[in-house]
Order: C-alpha cells, then sequence, then structure tokens
C-alpha cells in the first residue's frame, strides 16, 4: 500500500462513511456485508478513530486525516506499507502518536512500515527500526538510527550533545541554494561576534554548529560530498544479503534436506506468481457502480440539496414570478413570454454547465489516488456520477418552474406546463454534459473557464433570441445550442392557439389592428422557430447522451497509464 502526503477525502464524508466504501470497493467481492463492516471497525479502533467515526472529515484535525488515510491502505491487509512524509502538516505529539500508531502496525501486525520523513523530532527519529540517509540521489548512511551518530563521529562530525539529531543530519547534508557566498560571508561575521545580546547559550551553540556544518572540510570538500564518498555501497549490501540469508533460514524458507536445498528464489516465484494472477479489481463491476452510486447520492446531497440553493431556486422563481406576473395571452406579451422562456433556459443552463465543469477538475486528485489503488473502473464511476447527481440536478429547477411558471400565467394548462418542463430539464442536463465534457477535457481551472465562457456565450447568442439573423457561415453553430432547442421547442408548447391582435404593433400579420388573430404558425414563424417541439427535445437528448460519452472517452485519455 502507497499513503500518499496529502490527505484526499470527499469532505461531505463521515470517517465511517469513507473507510466503509472504501471497504465495498476493494475487498472481495465475495466477502459477507457483515465482514466488511466489523473489518472498518476494527480498522477504525486499531487507529483509534472511535471518537470522530461518524464525524465529517472536514471537522477533523489533521492527525486525524492522516490515519484516516491510513486506513484505507489498511483495510486491505497489505504487507507492505510506504508512506510519504506522514507527519508533515502534524505538531510534534500528533507526529508522535501517529509514529506510535505505525510501530505497532509493525510489531504487532508483522507489516513493513517504510516512510519518508523531513526533519522529524527527536522522539520520532529515534523510533525507527531502521534510518536511511540520502544526499542527491546518493545512500550515505543505512542502519539504526543511533548507529548514524556513531558514523559521522568516526568522520569528525560528531552532533554535540543536546542537538536534535535528525537536525544534525540534516545540516550536514542540505544544501540551501539561496545561501551564496556573500549570504554566508554575512552570517559568518553574525557568528563571530562574541556573547552579546540575550541569546542564550544552548542557542548559540546550536548557530555556532550550523555555521560549522555549513563550511568545508579540511580537505577542501563539503560535509554532503565527504559523507557521500565515505559509504560502502557495496558492503552495506553485502551485511544486508546476509541478514535476509540468515532470516530467512530461521524461518525455514532455506532448508537443507540430504545436501539438497530449497532456494529462496522458487519460494518468491511462486510468491510472484500468485501476485500476477490476481484480478485487477477485488469488487465487481456492478459492485463498484452501486457503490459509487451510494456515495455519490450523499455528496450531492451534501453539495446541491443545501438550505442556500434551496432558497436561490424559491427566490428567482418568485422573482421571475413578479416580473412576469400573469401576463395576459395577446399580441403585446409575445416577446415577453418567448423571454421568459429564454431567460429560463439561459441560467439554469448556465448553472448546470460551470457547476459540472467543476466536477471534475475538483475530484480529479481523488479520482486518480482511488483508481491507482485498483478500488474501481472508470466507466463504473462515470456512470454513477451520471446516474446519481443527473436527478438531483434536476430538483433545484423543477422548484423554479412550479413557482415562477403558475405565477406568470404563461399557460394555464397543465399538459403544456408538464411538456415545457421537461424540455426546461432536458436543456439542463444538455448543459451539464457540456461542463462535464469541458472539465474532462480541460483539468486546468483557469484555462478551462475561459474556454467555458467563450463557448457558452456563443452558443447562447445563436440560440435564436438575441440575434435573428445569423451570419450564413455561423449558422451551424446554432445547431451546437442547447439554448436553440429548448427554446423552440418551449415556445411551440406554449403558443397552442392563436394569438388575440391588440393594436399593440407587435405582429406584423395584425397590422396594427385591434381584431382578429395571429395564428400558432403565424407567431412561431415571427419568433424563428424551427424543427418540431418533439425534435427540438429529440435533439436534446440526443445532445445529452452524446456529449456525455465524450465526456467519458475525455476523461479517460487524461490517465492513460492508469489501469482502465
Amino acid at each position: 500500500a502507497y499513503v500518499k502526503q496529502s490527505d484526499l477525502f470527499f469532505d461531505h464524508l463521515t470517517v465511517r462513511d469513507q473507510l466503509t466504501y472504501t471497504a465495498f470497493l476493494r475487498l472481495p467481492s465475495d466477502w459477507p456485508k457483515a465482514r466488511k463492516v466489523a473489518e472498518v471497525d476494527r480498522i477504525i479502533a486499531q487507529l483509534r478513530l472511535t471518537k470522530c467515526a461518524e464525524t465529517p472529515i472536514f471537522m477533523i484535525s489533521g492527525g486525524e486525516k492522516k490515519r484516516v488515510n491510513i486506513g484505507t491502505e489498511l483495510l486491505t491487509d497489505p504487507s507492505i506499507i510506504l508512506l510519504d512524509e506522514p507527519t508533515s502538516g502534524l505538531d510534534s505529539t500528533s507526529a508522535v502518536a501517529l509514529m506510535r500508531i505505525l510501530h505497532a502496525l509493525a510489531k504487532e501486525e508483522g507489516k513493513t512500515i517504510i516512510t519518508s520523513i523531513h526533519q522529524p523530532s527527536s522522539a520520532v527519529f529515534f523510533g525507527f527500526d531502521k534510518l536511511m540517509l540520502l544526499a542527491d540521489g546518493n545512500v550515505v548512511y543505512f542502519g539504526t538510527p543511533r548507529g548514524s551518530l556513531e558514523h559521522v563521529k568516526k568522520l569528525g562530525l560528531e552532533c554535540p550533545a543536546g542537538y536534535n539529531a535528525a537536525d544534525h543530519h540534516m545540516d550536514l547534508l542540505v544544501v540551501d541554494s539561496a545561501m551564496d557566498e556573500d549570504g554566508e560571508k554575512s552570517i559568518n561575521d553574525i557568528f563571530q561576534e562574541d556573547d552579546v545580546g540575550t541569546a542564550s547559550s544552548h542557542s548559540e551553540m546550536n548557530l555556532r554548529h550550523r555555521r560549522k556544518s555549513d563550511m568545508t572540510t579540511g580537505s577542501g570538500i563539503t560535509t554532503k560530498q565527504k559523507l557521500i564518498d565515505s559509504w560502502d555501497n557495496e558492503a552495506s549490501a553485502t551485511h544486508i544479503e546476509e541478514e535476509t540469508a540468515k532470516d530467512a533460514a530461521e524461518f525455514g524458507l532455506l532448508q537443507s534436506v540430504g545436501g539438497s536445498s530449497r532456494s529462496l528464489r522458487g519460494k518468491l516465484s511462486r510468491q510472484q506468481s500468485i501476485v500476477m494472477t490476481e484480478k485487477s479489481f477485488n469488487s465487481t463491476w456492478w459492485t463498484q457502480y452501486k457503490v459509487l452510486v451510494h456515495r455519490s447520492m450523499k455528496n450531492s446531497r451534501s453539495a446541491i440539496f443545501t438550505m442556500l440553493n434551496l432558497i436561490k431556486a424559491g427566490a428567482i422563481g418568485f422573482m421571475c414570478g413578479l416580473l412576469w406576473f400573469q401576463m395576459p395571452y395577446t399580441e403585446s406579451t409575445v416577446f415577453d413570454r418567448s423571454s421568459y422562456y429564454f431567460f429560463t433556459m439561459t441560467f439554469w443552463v448556465f448553472d448546470a454547465m460551470f457547476t459540472a465543469y467543476m466536477t471534475f477538475p475538483l475530484e480529479r486528485a481523488i479520482i486518480f489516488k482511488e483508481r491507482s489503488s485498483g478500488a474501481y473502473q472508470l466507466s463504473a464511476y462515470f456512470l454513477a456520477k451520471t446516474t446519481s447527481e443527473a436527478p438531483a440536478r434536476l430538483v433545484l429547477p423543477s422548484i423554479y418552474m412550479v413557482i415562477s411558471y403558475w405565477m406568470s400565467g404563461v399557460n394555464n394548462n397543465f399538459v403544456i406546463f408538464l411538456g415545457s418542463t421537461c424540455c426546461s430539464l432536458l436543456s439542463v442536463l444538455a448543459g451539464e454534459s457540456i461542463g462535464l465534457f469541458m472539465g474532462a477535457a480541460i483539468l486546468d481551472m483557469e484555462r478551462g473557464m475561459v474556454v467555458m465562457t467563450i463557448i457558452t456565450l456563443a452558443l447562447m447568442v445563436v440560440g435564436g433570441f438575441f440575434v435573428q439573423n445569423v451570419p450564413s457561415w455561423m449558422l451551424w453553430m446554432g445547431y451546437l445550442s442547447p439554448f436553440k432547442y429548448s427554446y423552440n421547442s418551449s415556445v411551440q408548447l406554449v403558443f397552442d392557439k392563436p394569438v388575440p391582435c391588440d393594436g399593440s404593433g407587435v405582429l406584423s400579420v395584425c397590422n396594427n389592428g385591434s381584431t382578429g388573430y395571429a395564428s400558432e404558425q403565424e407567431v412561431l414563424d415571427f419568433l424563428g422557430v424551427e424543427f418540431s417541439a418533439g425534435l427540438n427535445a429529440g435533439l436534446l437528448l440526443v445532445m445529452f447522451i452524446v456529449v456525455r460519452i465524450m465526456a467519458f472517452f475525455a476523461l479517460k485519455s487524461k490517465k492513460a497509464e492508469e489501469r482502465m
């Protein structure tokens, strides 16, 4: 298992939720649910997460987040655990507590724990069984932490009493590029001053020691180079091989019977063949899909169904209802009715586009992290995301339509209300697909936002409301616009009977008269509507499906080296 330095989770999930979803995804499918839940409970108890098990992850401390991160990898019971700077960002107490847990895993569970660590405290430093020091890609020491002090002492680089051993090694091995010759000289001048000021003798000793470590040795080479040159890699490798052979013999991996030996290589080959025949994913595609749908719905509930979003949908619906309040069905309100629908489509399609665009850039790191550990297939994730979030995203526009439609009196026929609402929701789904595609194709947030703004405004302008006479060489853009199809279909549904003339002069067929009627087709021709309502709705559905498939392949291409 590999535990990354950054703790990446869906913050709205609780600690137990995170571990439970991981268990259902990564533990074998033939395990019963009770066994997986029991494994989650064991990990929570083992990592001392019981008190925060039901707390959302965004509310727990840094040390607890790190333990949750480790717990997600421990669920599969790995023999070897690699951790990238597990104590980074933690205070000294939390760091020591974490290292004690890791130490217990190594001693009690028989796991091999390997960590990279940067400038640990003394308690953490001496808690390791083995220590490897690296400098410029070279091994300069491998052995016990206390043995490292003996090693540098033999080279005349003894650590002063009371000084942090880890800091001492860092002083010897790390050279800051910001320390140029002039800077080093000025600092040396400071160190040459005698006991003046309020600095304590211990602090002064540390400063003098740092000055000493920055200087070259008497032979003219740096302390780092001296440590690199003095370490014998061949002798160390031979010693490790001898220890390995000794340990293998003790555990019976090397057995001599009648002069014949059973080689360790044969044992390892057998183990390797077992690993190579393992499945890429422990759970089936259907299991992955069900678990991811459940998780995504819980995330959607936290992100979409917030009180602010519900108030927003209701307030905008009420405001629009007041602006278009109880429009009479006459010639003078033809534009008002069409503008109501174009505003509705524009607002909610924009909202869906930009909200969906943020999905993949924000979740990218989590997706790649989980997939790199073999948690699920990309197709299962993508379809679960579509299944769970698409219906949830339709709730807010539906609230808006219920309020604004009846207040504005667009058309009091309930069937027309259902039809126009469905067209509006289809446009929202189509806009969401476009946002998902752009977010998958352009993972850079800043660049993607610029491209999204240009494309969405272009599609809106050619949607048929603002510009009636679009240049011939730009007409093709209108047929890629969800605004056009949703506007056309809804307007056709609303004008379901002849419009009375009222002398306002809006429709030329009325000839400024207050008598007579304009037919439905004459009104639609005046508004520049194309195709039937059913065809426009069908094209929205096609756009929703096709662009979403394009989004899947765009996302898949971003991580071709991972398991798909």
